[in-house]
């Protein structure tokens, strides 16, 4: 494939937060009354005790060894599947239940909507109580699962996050599935593409993975236990972006732009760029984004444009080179004033 495989890759570094059962539980961050109705749940509800017919048979298991709840569950490139997801989640439980997204989380889940199974709030509260999380976030959950009781409405585990961990995994699980549709996308494109760009391509995609390990590596503030979620959610705008520009040209819907919005685009990107060293290297700069990390991320997108620049020429010739690095600078232009100065 020319375009597909856009993706990047959910995994977070560092684990989930360890605590006792949220109805046990008695460190002094989870202390105060506003907690305690919730953990009377949990004490009331003890460990959940789902119905043996929707567990997996010994065959079943043994099919199951090396399973993943999360991708069956959320159906990542194909029709989700919720009986396989539920079996799964069910192996992952006695193996240890270390993912995020897997064992008590995707049994919470299925159990509360009634997907495959007999909907039973109880025992998806039940399972959240036994999951990992800030205080508020916990509580949150629970509390929310026992109001269902008197609605339906969809839920999932990332309705009630607090965290800043949280919902970097959370923002992880949204981006894996949205580069499903951005490859689907991608895809689409790729039989368009003639065969004199073929080559220039395979360099802009190149460029392209080059720019955005560094820009949202170096470029992002990283401050905070979200810090994860932040840079995820950068690579997502950039390939998104990306794929929307090579929709536009290769659609000849690209902007038409004259010579001088070039130069003045580039006026603008001289302004900014340098405007942002000096901050970077000022004592107001309170984030962890340094001045070499902008230099050097500066450097990878001057080869992004530039192969851009080549791949619009092969592929859209009737594409002015004005017009291109307008947009495209104008996009950098957007990326640098986004900064906290």
């Amino acid at each position: 494939m020319i375009l597909a495989g856009l993706s990047n890759s959910p995994g977070l570094a560092g684990a989930a937060p360890e605590r006792a059962n949220w109805g046990t539980e008695r460190s002094a961050y989870t202390a105060g009354p506003q907690y305690d109705k919730s953990k009377a749940i949990c004490r009331a509800l003890g460990e959940p005790v789902p119905p043996p017919s929707d567990k997996p048979t010994p065959v079943q298991k043994a099919a199951l060894s090396a399973c993943r709840s999360e991708p069956l569950y959320y159906g990542e490139g194909r029709k989700s599947d919720y009986v396989a997801a539920r079996l799964c989640a069910f192996v992952e439980t006695e193996d240890g239940d270390t993912q995020t997204f897997g064992g008590s989380t995707i049994l919470m889940q299925i159990y509360a909507n009634g997907l495959g199974v007999t909907r039973n709030l109880d025992l998806a509260t039940a399972y959240a109580c036994q999951l990992p999380g800030a205080a508020a976030e916990s509580d949150e959950r629970v509390l929310h699962l026992q109001a269902l009781k008197s609605r339906i409405e969809p839920f999932d585990y990332c309705d009630d996050v607090t965290s800043g961990w949280a919902g970097s995994e959370c923002e992880a699980r949204a981006s894996t599935l949205a580069s499903f549709a951005r490859d689907a996308r991608a895809s689409a494109l790729e039989a368009t593409l003639p065969p004199s760009a073929r080559a220039s391509y395979d360099g802009l995609r190149e460029a392209l993975d080059g720019f955005i390990e560094v820009h949202a590596d170096g470029e992002v503030d990283q401050s905070g236990t979200g810090r994860a979620g932040f840079v995820i959610e950068e690579e997502d705008a950039v390939r998104d972006q990306f794929v929307m520009d090579v929709e536009r040209l290769l659609s000849g819907k690209w902007p038409v732009a004259s010579a001088a919005a070039a130069r003045d685009a580039d006026a603008h990107l001289n302004a900014s760029y340098h405007k942002t060293l000096a901050w970077a290297d000022s004592g107001d700069n309170m984030s962890t984004i340094h001045a070499n990390a902008i230099r050097k991320a500066q450097r990878a997108w001057l080869v992004y444009r530039d192969a851009f620049v080549r791949f619009a020429a092969a592929a859209a010739p009737r594409v002015t080179r004005d017009s291109v690095l307008a947009r495209l600078t104008n996009l950098r232009n957007a990326e640098l004033d986004r900064m906290p100065i």
